[in-house]
């Protein structure tokens, strides 16, 4: 099998993990994705008020690997547990809350993690809160995780994940609000020394004096995300004290005046990695700082590389402390004054351009580097959609031209575009809506590379994908998207 070099997220429910971005990843989730999908000792079990099951923890303790827990809709206070298998789904079916109620699982989290390769998605974690002041939604011990589609609200962290070289964390549309125990140690998300984290398409917002979003991975890639301190006091909005590899494209990333620290971007800070080559890529970010006084980015001196190119960068401040041996800032939009930006309405958080904004059609083509796409094929969407960006012309995380300002949600179901199976392995079915079907359907990687474009001469294709490697992709018609997991 080839090495997946794609990552996505589902719009629906998948039965496997993300891809990774090299041989050795794929060699960890290899027998993941073969044992969700074929396993015959797999177990899938209903918990609900009217199920025989009423609570998640009251099955923690029977499901065995590779096994699927189904979570009814419904408020759960106070129940706590942790999940030992490796290969195990958690899904919602439907709204479920789980308010810790002066509960933690060994005093660090709602739930405790400790299986490998697992996926969680759809659960709203609520106001965890412990004597060390880390108290989490999720508290990850296990290697390679998955969350999507969940939300953090009023944990001391929303997830905290310890060290371990061999893992993946990778996060996705989820929301994270008013975490943190207002101590600075404690944050929206907390990733520790791991191999790699992904974070895409989540909105973090409204810290208590810790940092928004906080990965010491050696490899970081941040990108489609509304990171925005709004009402909240916080510290940097990412803080990477490490280093590491990291890409943050197109975010949109808000400094407030409140906030504790006047960095918006930290890197290096606690000392760099001696394991990777640090390097540092802002691209086609949105930053606007409200703060009287602020450094937009703070490096250490001994970083290889910083790279800030098709930026929007608005309000007072210094753009950079620190250097790095090769170092490139050229290529950005600066306003000191944000009204200067000329954003639709920066009051409300509308940082789309207005016709006469500067940072209109003037953005620069970047490529790749060490195959990661520089140039961004999607853009944020309030609140955690994701859309694909018709054009690169604009600088910053949203391209003034688009096929459609509607969230995917709001348009009539009969103008979807439908994609199945999902997951698949040889041939998907592409259904086209019928004022579509003279549109290509494309299908591309979440880092804007194209992998298959396929001409909608009828309503209905079907597509071989069996040369596809193993990743979750983006099947679209114009900017409507559809996410399939390839499990070949």
């Amino acid at each position: 099998m080839r090495p997946p070099s794609h990552f996505s997220f589902p719009s629906a429910l998948p039965s496997a993990l993300t891809s990774a971005l090299t041989s050795a990843f794929t060699s960890a989730f290899t027998s993941f994705f073969l044992l969700n999908s074929f396993s015959l000792l797999a177990t899938t079990f209903n918990v609900g008020p009217s199920r025989t099951y009423k609570t998640p923890s009251s099955v923690s303790a029977m499901v065995k690997d590779s096994d699927v827990v189904v979570i009814d809709s419904a408020v759960y206070e106070g129940d706590v547990c942790a999940w030992r298998p490796n290969h195990l789904q958690i899904y919602a079916n439907g709204p479920v809350v789980l308010k810790a109620a002066g509960k933690a699982f060994e005093q660090k989290a709602i739930w405790v993690v400790k299986g490998n390769d697992c996926w969680i998605q759809g659960i709203d974690f609520r106001d965890c809160a412990v004597p060390d002041n880390n108290g989490a939604g999720i508290r990850v011990e296990g290697t390679n995780i998955t969350v999507m589609d969940c939300a953090f609200r009023r944990n001391q962290d929303g997830i905290l994940a310890g060290a371990n070289t061999q893992s993946t964390i990778e996060v996705v549309r989820c929301v994270f609000e008013q975490s943190g125990a207002g101590d600075g140690l404690s944050h929206a998300i907390y990733i520790g020394h791991v191999a790699r984290f992904l974070y895409y398409g989540n909105y973090t917002h409204g810290t208590v004096v810790g940092h928004e979003v906080k990965s010491r991975a050696l490899f970081n890639y941040i990108a489609f995300n509304r990171i925005t301190t709004e009402e909240g006091t916080g510290s940097r909005n990412i803080d990477l004290p490490n280093g590491g590899e990291s890409y943050v494209i197109g975010n949109i990333i808000q400094h407030g005046a409140q906030t504790e620290n006047g960095n918006v971007i930290g890197y290096g800070l606690e000392g760099l990695s001696d394991t990777v080559n640090n390097t540092l890529v802002i691209a086609s970010n949105t930053i606007v700082n409200e703060r009287s006084a602020a450094t937009f980015l703070r490096t250490d001196a001994a970083t290889k590389r910083v790279m800030m190119v098709n930026n929007i960068i608005a309000g007072t401040g210094t753009l950079l402390i620190g250097t790095a041996d090769t170092l490139d800032t050229l290529h950005n939009a600066r306003s000191v004054n944000i009204a200067d930006a000329k954003f639709m309405n920066a009051a409300a958080l509308d940082y789309r351009l207005r016709d006469d904004a500067p940072a209109r059609g003037i953005a620069v083509p970047v490529g790749t580097m060490h195959d990661i796409e520089l140039d961004p094929a999607f853009m944020y969407v309030h609140p955690t959609q994701v859309k694909a960006r018709a054009t690169h012309h604009d600088m910053g995380a949203l391209e003034s031209v688009m096929s459609t300002d509607v969230p995917l949600a709001t348009l009539p179901p009969t103008q979807h575009l439908s994609v199945y199976p999902n997951p698949a392995s040889d041939v998907i079915t592409v259904v086209v809506p019928r004022d579509r079907e003279r549109q290509d359907v494309v299908i591309t990687s979440v880092d804007g590379r194209e992998v298959m474009r396929i001409p909608a001469a009828s309503s209905q294709l079907h597509v071989d994908v069996s040369m596809l490697p193993v990743g979750m992709y983006m099947v679209s018609v114009n900017s409507e998207l559809y996410t399939v997991m390839m499990k070949n």
